[in-house]
């Protein structure tokens, strides 16, 4: 085995042990002694990979996001229209998010109190998020289903809708402003602003 490939093995060890840590404790309370014990290596060798929790943790979002790119990346395609393509992104997000809401209940109790950090690394997450977007929105010119747009707008209309999206949930999620069905209304959100852009 490779030094790197060692280094990725042990990272992955510390990772899927401080999902435990995350779980039982959230992000507030956990620590680098919690995470070391769990993961069953020393201090140190946390450090050597980790400067500390906060870097563990966004290790941690990196790889939950990661997850959900893929799934979105699987199922939507060229072949699908814009609505489509908005609809699987925002049910993907939603049943990611209700799956990680029951798994990691502790986060979301720091969430709502207010935990600016975790909310910083989820901004630098979302520009995946934004890219995913624009493909479908450049697939839906390239076939005359929305109007022509050009790179600046195409970038600020990608933003508005990851923003609005991100922004409902949170509503949803956090806030608990709404209840019901949060796919039908982030849904109807996108098709109310496609219907704006149609060519016909």
């Amino acid at each position: 085995m490779s030094k790197n490939q060692k280094d990725e093995f042990v990272k992955s060890q510390i990772m899927e042990a401080s999902k435990t840590v995350f779980q039982k404790h959230g992000f507030r309370k956990a620590n680098m002694g919690l995470i070391a014990k769990a993961s069953g290596k020393g201090r140190s060798t946390l450090y050597y990979y980790y400067k500390n929790k906060e870097d563990v943790f966004q290790a941690f979002m990196e790889d939950f996001n990661e997850t959900l790119i893929k799934s979105c990346k699987t199922r939507i395609t060229k072949n699908n229209s814009i609505e489509e393509n908005l609809s699987i992104y925002a049910n993907e997000h939603i049943t990611h998010l209700k799956n990680a809401a029951k798994t990691y209940e502790a986060i979301l109790n720091d969430l709502k109190q207010g935990e600016d950090f975790v909310s910083a690394i989820a901004i630098k997450l979302r520009k995946q998020d934004i890219e995913i977007i624009k493909t479908c929105l450049k697939w839906a010119i390239e076939k005359e289903e929305i109007i022509a747009i050009d790179e600046e707008n195409l970038n600020f209309l990608a933003t508005v809708i990851v923003t609005t999206s991100d922004n409902t949930k949170r509503e949803f999620f956090i806030y608990e402003t709404f209840k019901g069905d949060m796919e039908t209304k982030i849904n109807w959100i996108n098709q109310l602003l496609i219907k704006s852009l149609k060519t016909k």
